[in-house]
């Protein structure tokens, strides 16, 4: 007699689709079988029965940036999550001007305690103004259960040189932690811009030229060239274009512990999307932007094939006023990059890749939840349904059709890029370590329910060897 049971719901296994029960105790999973019995139970008939979804990249509750703030704190946000499916987030620690990584997370802890009502881990994030002491502050940070750091190549303020660079892979290296970059040529979007602007060009559509897709296939050359060198592991964020994707993969040849992150904004948004009206362009912007139909094919191919590890939202919640800011036309130069997607994140990708056939259940549930927790260091509490792991659980409506609209969403932004896109399949009953947090479509869960989520990093010794480990020479 388990407290709670799933009954007769389409169960997603790891090793494929199973007519089961999923019995329940203090909130794990205790049992996958038949006619099982339980305290209570949920009849989850005619449902797919799904792991709760993990979003690995996503921002929340950020300090001021570009002069504005997030729309969405760690509630609205972590609801917002929930009703698309998501059962734990990774966001960020950003650091506010003239503060320490360790100031960053532990702001972060502070605004999400009280307020999260799904789970939830943190990334660390480095940049120019973390301190002489980063190696200590990393050490100190995994002894609190992070076990990555995010670099950024680009932005004024978090770009990093490339001393403090091998400072974190090294340091990454030595911890077992995981190097997120934001591969982008800063010089060359500088100096582009720059261009554009004498020149009298900054309409939105010229976003694109600012950020082309040489700049990110030259940084993310440079940045795994480094991870090469240091035998650190790194994720390439976002990736966006075919030139980066073709990157990551020979990085993968070269023996390179490389990983490959994408966004759904670089599958069902183009950059024709940004040639239209200013303020109608302005909900597609976002870095690196929108790319070509050649970009869009050889992602989902990725996705398919599994040269694409990761499916993130990289949800960027800002409102519409403070994205196109005072500008009566905005351009390029004013207008606020980044979207929402918190929500909308499983919803395209059920209905469009897995629904459709174009990816297997085996590959859907990897780039959703499963190489997620195996990646970030919690696939022993997380990621997929099977006995002992937590009870997070989102079950599915796989014939519901409905029209993604920013009123139809749970987010505080006031827009979303997809309005209008119809879409088949809508989570409608969502568990997080076994209870309800969305259940029939209403929110259950209260403010706080969410818990941090601790993380373990790789052992070291499972490190790639740097090319630079001169032992060989020595010994000769």
């Amino acid at each position: 007699m388990h407290q709670l049971v799933i009954k007769g719901g389409r169960v997603a296994l790891d090793d494929g689709w199973a007519e089961c029960d999923i019995g329940i105790d203090d909130g794990r999973i205790a049992a996958i079988g038949k006619s099982l019995s339980g305290q209570e139970s949920i009849d989850a008939g005619g449902r797919w029965v799904m792991p709760g979804g993990i979003d690995a990249h996503c921002h929340l509750d950020q300090p001021v940036w570009g002069g504005a703030g997030n729309a969405d704190d760690f509630s609205s946000g972590t609801i917002s999550a929930a009703f698309g499916g998501t059962t734990c987030i990774v966001p960020f620690g950003m650091p506010g001007q003239d503060m320490t990584t360790i100031g960053a997370i532990d702001r972060a802890l502070e605004r999400a305690a009280g307020r999260a009502v799904i789970d939830y881990g943190l990334h660390a994030v480095v940049t120019m103004g973390t301190g002489a002491d980063v190696e200590a502050q990393l050490d100190q940070l995994a002894q609190r259960g992070i076990a990555s750091v995010k670099l950024f190549m680009t932005y004024q303020g978090f770009a990093v040189d490339d001393d403090l660079f091998f400072k974190v892979l090294d340091t990454a290296r030595r911890l077992g932690w995981i190097v997120m970059v934001h591969a982008e040529n800063d010089a060359a979007i500088r100096r582009t811009r720059q261009r554009l602007i004498d020149l009298g060009r900054t309409d939105i559509r010229y976003h694109v030229v600012a950020h082309s897709e040489t700049m990110e296939r030259e940084a993310t050359h440079r940045a795994l060239a480094f991870a090469e060198m240091t035998g650190a592991r790194m994720t390439i964020v976002h990736v966006s274009s075919w030139q980066s994707a073709e990157e990551v993969a020979r990085a993968k040849t070269r023996g390179v512990d490389a990983i490959a992150e994408t966004c759904p904004q670089y599958l069902f948004l183009g950059a024709a999307d940004l040639d239209r009206e200013a303020v109608d362009a302005a909900r597609f912007v976002f870095s690196p932007p929108p790319r070509s139909p050649r970009s869009h094919e050889h992602l989902w191919q990725d996705l398919i094939d599994g040269g694409i590890d990761l499916w993130s939202s990289d949800h960027s919640p800002y409102y519409f006023a403070d994205k196109i800011g005072r500008s009566e036309t905005p351009g390029f130069t004013t207008t606020l990059s980044g979207i929402p997607g918190i929500e909308t994140r499983l919803p395209l990708l059920f209905s469009e890749g897995l629904l459709t056939g174009r990816l297997t259940l085996e590959r859907y549930l990897d780039l959703t939840a499963h190489n997620a927790a195996s990646i970030y260091g919690f696939a022993d509490r997380k990621g997929s349904i099977a006995v002992g792991l937590d009870a997070d659980l989102a079950l599915w409506d796989p014939t519901a059709r409905w029209t993604l609209g920013h009123k139809a969403l749970h987010s505080r932004v006031d827009f979303t890029p997809y309005e209008g896109k119809a879409v088949t399949g809508r989570p409608t009953t969502v568990l997080v370590r076994g209870v309800p947090v969305i259940a029939d479509g209403k929110l259950q869960a209260e403010p706080g329910f969410g818990r941090f989520v601790a993380r373990h990093a790789a052992d070291p010794a499972l490190s790639k060897k740097p090319v630079e480990d001169w032992t060989p020479w020595l010994d000769a």
